[in-house]
């Protein structure tokens, strides 16, 4: 037997996976950044929101926007 596991839902945005975009996920992405930590692949994906390939500081600037309200979309 073989198996395919098909990720179809990646929350962009939801760093800590709580299924809410919110302040914490800005704070927790603010914070691994901070300490340029290594991220795992799934909270890298979850984190990289704009979706150019790198989680860096547009990202987090990006995400604010979106907590703030500003209408911008996530993972584009």
């Amino acid at each position: 037997d073989f198996y395919i596991v098909i990720d179809i839902y990646r929350p962009y945005g939801d760093v800590n996976a709580d299924m809410i975009v919110d302040m914490s996920d800005l704070s927790e992405l603010c914070l691994m950044l901070l300490d340029n930590e290594t991220f795992r692949e799934d909270v890298f994906y979850r984190s990289d929101v704009n979706a150019d390939g790198d989680v860096n500081l547009s990202d987090l600037a990006r995400l604010k926007q979106f907590v703030s309200h500003k209408d911008i979309t996530l993972g584009s």
